[in-house]
């Protein structure tokens, strides 16, 4: 039977025939030092230099092994590099800007009218305040404003008083952004959202809360 060639062996496979290799020649030379007349120059000189063959072979199958290695990292990384190259090749970003785009602009007009109904707020709240100053000049406590005009409020907050009672609330032009932004989204979308904003931490129940005609959209996921 021929012997296995050099490229055919497998690191293991070599070192497990120089290691047979080794233990022949080592029985070879306990047998001549025991005196057995058996054995010969030329049998004992052929052992030992199968042992060092076997050595050298494991040298070589390490080598093969690298080799293929390399050889096999060569062709994965010519794949990933096909695959980079088709694409940056094939990148078409128009949809994404388009969506984008449509997103900044309805962001601006959700912007605008927050700040305008911020505005209103604010400026009711400045209105009612004079109310109450004037009462307090005249001598009458303030807090009669309910009692006497079924109003009262600030900057913040107004409430009718009536059957029902009629309260609305302002909210801040970036809390809406945020709660509107965030409810169309998924958690682990949001989780990328925030970490990209950290201060985009405002929860679409807070705003409903505040502006319960938001509820339906801001409380969908």
């Amino acid at each position: 039977m021929a012997e296995t060639t050099t490229a055919e062996l497998t690191v293991a496979q070599a070192e497990a025939a120089a290691l047979a290799a080794e233990q022949a020649a080592a029985d070879l030379r306990a047998a001549v030092e025991n005196g057995d007349p058996v054995i010969t120059p030329t049998a004992l000189a052929e052992a030992e230099q199968k042992s060092v063959f076997a050595r050298l072979r494991i040298t070589a199958a390490r080598r093969n092994e690298a080799a293929q290695a390399d050889a096999d990292r060569h062709a994965r990384a010519q794949a990933v590099a096909a695959d980079a190259r088709a694409l940056a090749e094939q990148d078409d970003p128009a949809e994404l800007a388009a969506a984008a785009r449509a997103l900044a602009d309805a962001a601006g007009t959700l912007a605008r009218l927050a700040d305008a109904r911020q505005d209103r707020f604010r400026a009711m709240g400045d209105k009612l305040g004079r109310v109450a100053e004037e009462l307090a000049l005249a001598g009458i406590d303030p807090l009669q404003i309910r009692n006497l005009y079924g109003v009262r409020g600030d900057r913040d907050t107004v409430t009718v008083y009536g059957d029902p009672v009629l309260r609305v609330h302002s909210v801040r032009p970036g809390h809406i952004l945020a709660a509107s932004l965030a409810a169309g989204l998924t958690p682990e979308q949001l989780g990328a959202l925030r970490d990209a904003m950290p201060s985009a931490t405002v929860s679409g129940e807070q705003v409903a809360n505040a502006v319960p005609a938001l509820a339906p959209v801001l409380t969908t996921r």
